[in-house]
């Protein structure tokens, strides 16, 4: 099949993630989502209140395990019933709901290790904020990314400043800016969550 656009085998115009993990693991990738019991600045009072005006009541982990479950009894459960429609599929824990890098970085350490110690675990992918990336935490993705495939994911959502503070994301550009930087440096991949077509935008 003739491919129009260089990195997408599904005429896509854009680099697609599942494009880029079958390129890389010459399978089908599927994300498991889990829900790591963390919670956000932006709906604590650190930040703010109430969360994005974008994010679901479950801190857009809608479709995430069981938080009352152990991290890996979550991806057991969410994977074998993957399984069932893709039994060749490889499956990457995937830190969904909230903020997953906003706790003390020794409990964030204890749950991303128990992630990676399921069965057949290629990876690990966690969705946080980027003013949730102090040192601490970047230097534990640091050593986590020489040990496994990661990458990090943040919701960006809009560059325009006006619109950010409308959708109440709670952070300016430059702090996504300085967070990318720690993470090119360190040379984990990432993940920029875009929202199109937001009130005001074209």
């Amino acid at each position: 099949m003739e491919r129009p656009f260089p990195y997408s085998d599904s005429g896509k115009r854009y680099h697609t993630l599942d494009y880029h993990l079958r390129s890389k693991f010459h399978s089908k990738v599927f994300k498991v989502s889990l829900n790591a019991g963390f919670t956000c600045p932006n709906r604590d009072g650190s930040k703010g209140f109430g969360g994005c005006t974008y994010c679901s009541a479950e801190g857009s982990g809608d479709f995430a395990g069981d938080p009352s479950s152990s991290i890996l009894d979550q991806f057991c459960s969410v994977r074998d019933m993957l399984l069932k429609k893709w039994p060749d599929a490889l499956y990457i824990p995937y830190f969904q709901a909230y903020t997953n890098t906003y706790a003390p970085v020794e409990e964030l350490e204890r749950k991303y290790r128990e992630a990676l110690s399921c069965e057949g675990i290629d990876g690990l992918a966690i969705a946080t904020r980027p003013d949730c990336m102090g040192d601490d935490v970047v230097e534990l993705l640091d050593r986590l990314n020489k040990e496994t495939y990661l990458w990090v994911e943040f919701g960006l959502q809009t560059s325009n400043e006006e619109t950010a503070r409308l959708i109440n994301r709670g952070y300016v550009n430059s702090v996504y800016i300085s967070a990318m930087k720690k993470l090119k440096d360190r040379n984990i991949e990432t993940v920029t969550h875009i929202i199109l077509g937001l009130p005001g935008e074209t």
